[in-house]
């Protein structure tokens, strides 16, 4: 149990770190690409990142799935195994179109952990300890959206040996680690329930419209979607020049995120939520008055801004301590794997809307269903007690 403790609280963490610093690690340094990538250019460059995550939605489903027949040991090991491999070749690919083929392998292969992770530590780890771990490695997730920006800069100048070659080892490292809790692990000598990928791909709809779940994949949807599209709004307004210390006060803020399972102890994660949302719903609003000139006190908007991400703080391990919670043990990689699909999809809408959608009209309506998620989930709740 000791060592199941320092796998769920360290080394998850830690390695899912590594692993979503991907999706971002290349986003400020395109310039820097164009310089020796061949092919490449300022219309198709940042296509790196998009195919990346679009490999990495795909992903979730298929090795949640995966990880439901062969066990998530075996997954996570695997996964990871292939990521390391594609990381160590990526560097060698100086073509833009064999890099893009090499960015997608490496999405899919990146799928393999964050959702089989979490299933890990709720299948794992004890109850004293379970809110814990995901309250740890769901500040990991948060903070990946920085760090990952950073090592990019720092790293990749005029190769991606540095970055990727760094990042691979860890990857190797986290295939060795989850491999020696396989030969200790006394679950291996269970049989593997017999059953096909497509029989586990066929309880997707069920799992979605399941009653106590669907109100969270719910929220799920527009909880990043509504932190990616206020980030992306905030490029396009005049108030980019505060970004710096938005982003700097956010940091602070998703540390929060670390005191969520102290907070499950009081407080059920599905109430947790809904207040998280509600708090979410305000302050985005009030941002939204920010972003379209009507408001311009400073102090206001950074201490709207710091309440909006400790509500994202909260909301994330909540969420993930529900669907861990109550689904089925048999189909909790799938039931992980389609909430943190959903969480992406929210991530990508949020990055795309802006560009069709009046800033302040987009900003406003997200406030307002974020809103009405919190309702739904409190009414949803209510009736499961009654019944």
């Amino acid at each position: 149990m000791k060592y199941k403790l320092i796998i769920g609280t360290f080394y998850i963490p830690l390695i899912a770190l590594a692993v979503v610093s991907q999706l971002y690690i290349l986003m400020p340094v395109s310039t820097n690409l164009l310089l020796f990538v061949t092919h490449a250019s300022a219309d198709n460059i940042g296509l790196l990142t998009t195919f990346f995550g679009i490999f990495y939605a795909i992903g979730l489903i298929v090795w949640g799935s995966l990880s439901d027949k062969i066990g998530k040991d075996l997954t996570l090991i695997i996964g990871l195994l292939l990521l390391a491999c594609v990381s160590f070749i990526l560097p060698l690919l100086p073509n833009y179109y064999l890099l893009l083929l090499a960015r997608s392998a490496q999405g899919f292969c990146a799928a393999s952990f964050p959702p089989v992770a979490l299933a890990w530590i709720s299948i794992n780890l004890p109850d004293s300890s379970k809110s814990k771990a995901i309250s740890i490695i769901s500040c990991a997730f948060l903070l990946a959206a920085t760090i990952g920006q950073w090592l990019g800069s720092l790293l990749i100048s005029n190769s991606l040996f540095y970055a990727m070659w760094f990042l691979g080892g860890i990857y190797a490292c986290g295939a060795t680690i989850f491999y020696v809790y396989h030969l200790k692990s006394e679950k291996n000598n269970l049989a593997v329930p017999s059953t096909t990928l497509i029989s586990i791909l066929s309880k997707l709809p069920t799992i979605l419209i399941n009653k106590k779940l669907f109100p969270v994949y719910l929220c799920s949807l527009f909880v990043l979607l509504g932190f990616v599209a206020l980030y992306s709004v905030l490029y396009r307004s005049s108030l980019i020049s505060h970004i710096p210390t938005l982003r700097s006060i956010g940091i602070v803020a998703m540390l929060f995120s670390l005191t969520a399972s102290y907070l499950f102890k009081v407080i059920k994660p599905a109430y947790v939520l809904a207040i998280a949302l509600c708090l979410m719903a305000l302050t985005l609003l009030i941002q939204a008055f920010f972003i379209n000139d009507q408001i311009n006190t400073l102090f206001f908007l950074y201490l709207s801004h710091f309440i909006f991400i400790i509500g994202l703080a909260y909301a994330i391990p909540s969420m993930i301590v529900y669907v861990a919670t109550q689904s089925e043990i048999k189909d909790r990689g799938i039931a992980t794997s389609l909430y943190t699909c959903i969480l992406f999809i929210g991530v990508s809408l949020g990055a795309f809307l802006p560009s069709l959608i009046n800033p302040f009209i987009l900003i406003t309506a997200l406030s307002l269903l974020l809103l009405l998620c919190a309702i739904q989930l409190i009414i949803n709740l209510t009736l499961i007690i009654r019944n």
